[in-house]
């Protein structure tokens, strides 16, 4: 993308036009000018400023991960064309689409950079509230929007140990932070908190590997989740009265087991202290 600054009031029109645009027209129009396309509405340079501007960086990041899933269909073999040919174009495009991205990926960083800040001065209520409404709306499906920067900002390393923190207390108590709705049946509050812990466990992979890489940024190798450690602090949590039992049992056994081999160790002792005969 050219760093030539276009007048401020072609773009703001550009990023209006392109705003109005559906799904389809919007990755039409970014495909056309990847390749080196023109548009008879803007000039390139327009259109460059356009599509990473604040108002459109988070879905020209989406229709890149498109492009990119996308590469035969968006470069269409033609008639005719052996598959080498083919071949040549889809490459071609794939470094187009490579040169194109990273401008497109700096407005997207800069966004979730202030999204961050934001997050970062929230009290824990009103983090809380942001985090289970991302969690709901957003987590395991296709990130746009405010959505895609929003998910950055929650995983970025200055905000990233504070969602950690609540995700885990949000795994221990859903129904805390999801409450049943007015009218809403035992089975159907069920299922919708069975589904926020299912999404919520892919965010905490994901947050996971965000303080894993902060950690070896120090030169510390990062540590594997203990999952037995946090399955076994849930089973206190849940089941106080079971996890007693279980552990007085286990000792019990322990117990009897380092008797018995005591026992054992006596008994040899007494056989070699014993006189030949």
């Amino acid at each position: 993308m050219s760093d030539a600054q276009p007048p401020a009031e072609k773009v703001t029109a550009e990023v209006k036009r392109l705003k109005e645009m559906s799904h389809q027209a919007f990755f039409e129009a970014w495909t056309t000018y990847v390749q080196g396309g023109t548009d008879e509405n803007a000039p390139r340079e327009v259109q460059a400023a356009a599509f990473r501007s604040h108002d459109l960086a988070s879905r020209t990041l989406t229709a890149v991960d498109r492009a990119a899933r996308e590469l035969k269909t968006v470069v269409a073999r033609r008639e005719g064309e052996s598959k080498r040919e083919h071949q040549a174009r889809i490459s071609t495009f794939r470094q187009q689409l490579h040169d194109a991205r990273q401008p497109i990926v700096d407005a997207v960083e800069d966004l979730a950079a202030d999204e961050a800040e934001y997050l970062a001065q929230l009290d824990d209520e009103a983090f809380a509230e942001e985090w289970t409404a991302f969690v709901q709306q957003a987590a395991g499906s296709t990130r746009s929007g405010r959505d895609y920067v929003q998910g950055l900002a929650f995983r970025s390393p200055e905000v990233a140990p504070r969602t950690q923190a609540l995700s885990v207390q949000m795994m221990r108590t859903p129904e805390k932070f999801l409450p049943a709705a007015e009218g809403e049946t035992r089975k159907a509050h069920l299922a919708r908190v069975t589904q926020f812990r299912s999404r919520l466990e892919a965010e905490l992979r994901f947050l996971q590997y965000t303080l894993n890489y902060s950690v070896a940024r120090w030169g510390r190798m990062p540590t594997a989740p203990n999952y037995r450690l946090q399955a076994m602090r849930l089973l206190v949590e849940r089941h106080p009265e079971e996890f007693s039992q279980l552990r007085n049992a286990v000792r019990n056994d322990a117990q009897k087991a380092r008797e018995e081999v005591r026992r054992q160790r006596r008994a040899e002792r007494r056989t070699q202290a014993r006189p030949a005969t």
